[in-house]
């Protein structure tokens, strides 16, 4: 594959091996029009349990292992952890996962959204009507971490608070929303590269936060939008708890600034999903706006041995593989390591959205994930 500094070899997954995930068992947590499996955005591994988000819900899903890949699936309502700004029933778009430190951290999307004209709609005041309505959920504005609690036998599960010796705990904490905004959102407002693009819609070049990765108090976050010129972004925060149940941005960028901007040269696209792998990160880049384009697999090695703002070019980055591209369909949204065993190489599980019709079985109710071997 050639691209603007040289050509760069390609690793292209024509056919990755698949395992399956099912929902047979989500009970009343499925909505009425789609199933769980249909809208995944997320993932995380935990032990043998596997985290999962479908972004139109304000849950998380938990997957045990099984013989065919991941089932016995047990949804947990966040509003049952967290004080949610929206309520228990406001949309979250969930866009990031990760366990770290005994803790699920959740980001939403923080995006503004868009109305969609109906599939078959001709009357052209409806089409414009719905074109101009943009509108924000505060629930789309979460950072947020709740408590995993492990029992003997592996499995996971949420818990609101876990208790640890010598008097210190485990919490669930968020940080806090006021008038539809958090000190996140307040911060980038007045930032010279971001803050033109707060409020603008996702998919339309608008702050759009699609991935999460964390480490100690270090939390990566990964753009979808905007891209500038060519430039993809990861914000970093420092975030730790100020309270009972609150969370707090750190100083942590230069002059006193509440995160930290790495650019990244990504050809054009956006960051779809963050995903450790030991030291490093991997980052699934894919399209900013609501188009069909490449999918690809990159890695930046070590960002935790630096403390400073970075600007990665391509000769900085590796890359791993070109996921395959489906027209209309199985858009990669979720990234998890399955680690390797008896000196078997690590693998990585990659989630879609918009899953094409072969990949879903048993009505809607499983879906087929692909596994990437990371030798």
């Amino acid at each position: 594959m050639a691209g603007r500094g040289g050509t760069r070899a390609a690793k292209r997954l024509e056919k990755p091996e698949r395992l399956w995930l099912s929902f047979l068992d989500e009970g009343d947590q499925a909505r009425d029009d789609e199933p769980v499996a249909t809208d995944l955005s997320a993932a995380a591994a935990a032990g043998r349990d596997l985290w999962v988000a479908n972004d139109e819900l304000a849950h998380v899903e938990r997957l045990s292992r099984n013989e065919k890949g991941f089932g016995a699936h047990t949804p947990f309502a966040l509003a049952d952890f967290l004080e949610l700004p929206g309520g228990p029933m406001g949309e979250m778009d969930i866009e990031g996962l990760d366990v770290d430190g005994g803790y699920l951290w959740i980001a939403g999307s923080y995006s503004s959204t868009r109305r969609k004209p109906k599939t078959g709609e001709n009357d052209a005041a409806e089409v414009l009507e719905r074109l101009c309505d943009v509108r924000d959920d505060p629930n789309r504005y979460v950072l947020a971490r709740v408590p995993i609690e492990q029992a003997p036998d592996g499995s996971t599960r949420l818990v609101r608070e876990v208790s640890l010796e010598h008097g210190h705990r485990r919490s669930a904490a968020i940080l806090p929303v006021k008038d539809g905004r958090n000190k996140l959102l307040r911060e980038l407002a007045k930032d010279e590269h971001l803050g033109p693009f707060i409020g603008l819609p996702a998919k339309e070049n608008g702050f759009d936060v699609e991935g999460l990765a964390v480490r100690g108090e270090r939390v990566f976050l990964g753009l979808r939008g905007p891209v500038l010129r060519g430039w993809a972004i990861i914000l970093e925060l420092s975030v730790k708890e100020s309270g009972p149940g609150c969370l707090k941005l750190r100083k942590h960028g230069p002059g006193g600034m509440r995160y930290r901007k790495h650019f990244l040269d990504l050809d054009g696209l956006g960051i779809r999903e963050l995903c450790w792998h030991g030291q490093d990160l991997l980052i699934l880049a894919g399209p900013t706006m609501d188009l069909d384009g490449p999918n690809r697999l990159l890695r930046w090695k070590a960002p935790l041995e630096t403390d400073e703002p970075q600007v990665l070019t391509r000769d900085r980055l590796t890359h791993v593989a070109e996921l395959p591209t489906v027209r209309g369909a199985d858009h990669p949204e979720g990234l998890a390591i399955l680690p390797g065993g008896d000196g078997e190489a690590d693998r990585l599980l990659v989630i879609h959205d918009s899953p094409a019709p072969e990949r879903l079985g048993d009505g809607k109710r499983c879906i087929a994930a692909d596994l990437l071997s990371l030798g």
